[in-house]
């Protein structure tokens, strides 16, 4: 099975970096926008040198990746090698490619769906977009900065540099498109079911669980906690389920106490137990 999940995986890369390099070539160069990342620097070097940024893309990464390589796991190494490559290849390939609109609004909009559907796909592989998030897992090897942190400061810079070679307009319209491509890429990476934690207090959570469990298919945790107040030890239930079941786990508690204390959480990934399996 785990060729299967393998090729899967690989194949949401190719189509991952498909469709950015379409935003990429056919939408942002169009209006003369921006981007992050590795992208980012090459369509810098393109608007100051006239530099191809497949082949720029394509250096730079090689570069980062030699330089990062230990601290990426073996598979998500891999992985954002095959990224790489084929994101180069499609900078390429779809180099012609120009939609020939004159709308700097849609080519904002569409730019940053593209791109964040492209992204979403290689992120949920378990793969980079390599670049500046194999110099902010470095950064954090060594700093107390967090990968995310470092990896927001990096693309700000980079996003920043093209005041120098771009009018303010642009570049601010670039900060749209950026903003559309993390939401593009959330909806992708949670899907459409998003999933929700359901932290559940109260003294019928044997009950409760074996319904759950019954019900939805979904197992639970059983913790052992201590009331804050009345310092009376009480037992914490904690599950988590796609948001379509989120009405029935409502329905087993209240029909098992209707004093219970629920606490229901947004939950960003989960892997194992039913869910995304663990590369």
């Amino acid at each position: 099975m785990w060729y299967k999940i393998h090729f899967k995986n690989i194949c949401f890369c190719i189509l991952g970096t498909f469709l950015i390099s379409i935003g990429i070539n056919a939408f942002v160069i169009a209006s003369n926008l921006g981007e992050g990342g590795t992208v980012g620097i090459s369509l810098n070097l393109k608007y100051t040198l006239g530099l191809s940024p497949a082949l720029t893309s394509l250096i730079i990464n090689m570069i980062l990746i030699a330089i990062g390589w230990k601290y990426l796991s073996k598979t998500t190494a891999i992985y954002t090698l095959i990224t790489v490559i084929s994101s180069s290849a499609f900078l390429g390939l779809t180099e012609s490619f120009n939609m020939n609109l004159e709308s700097d609004f849609i080519n904002t909009v569409f730019s940053g769906v593209l791109i964040g559907i492209g992204s979403g796909l290689v992120i949920s592989a378990r793969s980079t977009l390599g670049g500046t998030s194999v110099i902010a897992k470095i950064i954090n090897k060594y700093s107390e900065i967090k990968t995310s942190q470092a990896l927001f400061i990096l693309d700000s810079i980079i996003v920043l540099s093209f005041l120098i070679v771009l009018p303010v307009q642009n570049v601010l319209y670039t900060i749209v498109m950026l903003f559309i491509v993390e939401k593009s890429m959330t909806f992708i990476i949670e899907g459409f079911n998003p999933k929700k934690a359901i932290t559940i207090i109260s003294d019928y959570n044997k009950d409760i669980s074996l319904d759950i469990n019954n019900e939805t298919g979904r197992g639970s945790t059983l913790l052992n906690g201590v009331g804050g107040y009345e310092r009376k030890e009480t037992n914490v239930l904690y599950v988590v389920v796609p948001q379509n079941q989120l009405a029935r786990i409502k329905k087993i508690v209240n029909a098992h106490d209707e004093n219970a204390f629920l606490v229901i959480h947004d939950v960003r990934d989960v892997l194992g137990n039913g869910f995304m399996k663990l590369q």
